[in-house]
C-alpha cells in the first residue's frame, strides 16, 4: 500500500455552517485516515467515477465538503466503508451542534477519528451500549450501524421524528427481509425513519440488506439525501406516515385512501377474536394493508410487496382499493361440502376475504405466506393457520364494518 502525502498542520473545514478542524495525519498506518483531497480534482472529477451511477453524487458531494478523494486521482466507489470513515463523514454532514460529553471508546484513544466519534456520541447518533466490546473503529460498517447512525441523528434534530420513532416500533417495514423474519424487532424503528423519508430506498428486489457492508458511493448519495431530512417535520413524509399508521393502529387505510373513519378504528380490533357470522371459524387480524390502485401504478409504500413492480397490475383491480389482510385463522365446524366460500359467507362484507392474493409466487417470494391451495379440503376442526389474503373496497362512496367477538367495532367510510 502506497503511503499518503500529507500535511502534519490541521485544515479548517467548513461544512453546513459548522467550523471545525481535522487533523491530516502524517503516516500510512491504522490509525490514519485512508483519503486526502486530491489536489487536482477540485471539481471532484475523479478518474474512476466517469459513467458510474453516483458520478453526479459524488461530485456534489465531494464540492461541499463531505467526501474526499485519494491521492493518485480516484475515488474508488465500490470500496467498503469503516466504522471511522462514516464517522468523520457524518461529522461534516450534521447540523447539530458541536456536540459535547460524549463518551470516547478505549480503542479510539489517538485514532485520527476519535473527535468525530466522540461528538457523534454526544450528539446520540451512536449508542455507546451498541459498542460494549469496543468501537473498533477499522471494522467495515454495516449498513445497518449506517442506517440506525442516522435515525438517531433525525430523532435528535426535530421532536416529530422522536415520535415517528415510537409510532413505528410496531410497523411492519416494506421490505421482504421482514416479511420472512429477517429483521429483529428493535431494529424496525431505526430502519423505518430511514426508509419513510427516502434516505435509503432500498435495492431493486426492495430488501434493505441490513447486515451488508456499504460502499463510498452509496454513502455520498445517502449523505445528500441525509442533509436534506435532519431537523424536518416528520409528517412531511407520506411513507413514513404510511408506516406510523400501520405501527398505532394495523392499517394505513386513512393515509393511503379516501376513507374515514366514523366509529372505532382498526387498532381497536386488531388481534381480537372475530367469529364468523355461519360460526365456520374465526379469526384475529394482525394487519391491513391498503394499496390504491384507481390509477394506472399502485401508490402505497407496501404496494412492490404485494404487486410485481415489473408486471403492474391486472385488469381486474384497477379502479379499487386493494387490500391485504394478515389473519390468523381457526376452523371451528366441519362442513360436508367445505370450500373457501363457506368462510366466505361467514364475513359480513369485503373488507376481509378469504381469498388468494392474485400473483402467489411474486409474493411467496417476497416473504409474504398465503392461502394453500388445497384450503378447501382445510376440515380439520379446531386447526390454526396464519396467511395473508387478498380483497378489495369500493372506491367510491361505500361504508364498511368490522366487529369483534368483544363488541369492538370499527366504521369507515368516503361519502
Amino acid at each position: 500500500m502506497k503511503k499518503l502525502i500529507v500535511s502534519v498542520l490541521a485544515t479548517s473545514i467548513v461544512c453546513a455552517g459548522i467550523t471545525y478542524l481535522e487533523p491530516l495525519l502524517h503516516s500510512s498506518t491504522a490509525s490514519q485516515p485512508p483519503s486526502v483531497a486530491y489536489a487536482s480534482s477540485s471539481s471532484g472529477n475523479f478518474k474512476d467515477v466517469k459513467g458510474h451511477w453516483a458520478e453526479a453524487t459524488i461530485a456534489k458531494a465531494y464540492a461541499m465538503g463531505l467526501v474526499q478523494g485519494y491521492q493518485d486521482g480516484t475515488f474508488r466507489p465500490n470500496a467498503k466503508v469503516t466504522r471511522a470513515e462514516y464517522a468523520s463523514l457524518l461529522t461534516r454532514a450534521t447540523k447539530l451542534g458541536s456536540g459535547t460529553g460524549g463518551s470516547s471508546f478505549k480503542d479510539m484513544k489517538g485514532h485520527w477519528a476519535e473527535s468525530a466519534v466522540t461528538r457523534l456520541s454526544a450528539l446520540g447518533f451512536i449508542n455507546n451500549i451498541d459498542y460494549s466490546n469496543g468501537f473498533k473503529p477499522n471494522t467495515e460498517l454495516t449498513r445497518l450501524e449506517m442506517m440506525k447512525w442516522m435515525s438517531n441523528g433525525l430523532v435528535q434534530s426535530n421532536t416529530s421524528f422522536k415520535q415517528a420513532f415510537e409510532d413505528t416500533q410496531n410497523t411492519l417495514l416494506p421490505t421482504p427481509e421482514a416479511t420472512k423474519g429477517k429483521i429483529a424487532k428493535a431494529q424496525i424503528p431505526y430502519l423505518a425513519l430511514v426508509r419513510g423519508t427516502g434516505i435509503v430506498g432500498g435495492f431493486a428486489d426492495g430488501s434493505l440488506q441490513p447486515e451488508e457492508p456499504t460502499t463510498r458511493a452509496e454513502v455520498a448519495a445517502i449523505l445528500l439525501r441525509y442533509i436534506d431530512i435532519e431537523g424536518q417535520e416528520a409528517s412531511k413524509y407520506a411513507d413514513l406516515n404510511e408506516m406510523r399508521e400501520v405501527g398505532t393502529t394495523g392499517t394505513n387505510l386513512l393515509t393511503i385512501s379516501n376513507y374515514k373513519y366514523t366509529e372505532g378504528d382498526f387498532g381497536k380490533i386488531m388481534d381480537t377474536k372475530m367469529t364468523l357470522s355461519n360460526k365456520s371459524a374465526s379469526l384475529k387480524l394482525h394487519h391491513y394493508i391498503v394499496i390504491d390502485a384507481r390509477n394506472s401504478k399502485p401508490r402505497s409504500v407496501y404496494s412492490d410487496l404485494f404487486i410485481d413492480p415489473q408486471k403492474g397490475l391486472k385488469s381486474y383491480q384497477k379502479g379499487l382499493f386493494l387490500t391485504y389482510a394478515d389473519i390468523t385463522f381457526t376452523t371451528m365446524t366441519e362442513y360436508s361440502n367445505l370450500s373457501v366460500n363457506t368462510y366466505n359467507n361467514g364475513l359480513e362484507n369485503s373488507v376481509i376475504g378469504i381469498n388468494r392474493p392474485s400473483d402467489v409466487d411474486y409474493i411467496n417470494k417476497m416473504g409474504i405466506n398465503t392461502i394453500a391451495k388445497d384450503f378447501n379440503n382445510f376440515k380439520v376442526i379446531g386447526k390454526t393457520t396464519s396467511f395473508w389474503t387478498e380483497s378489495n373496497i369500493d372506491a367510491n362512496g361505500t361504508g364498511y364494518r368490522l366487529r369483534v367477538d368483544n363488541n369492538n367495532e370499527v366504521r369507515f367510510n368516503n361519502r
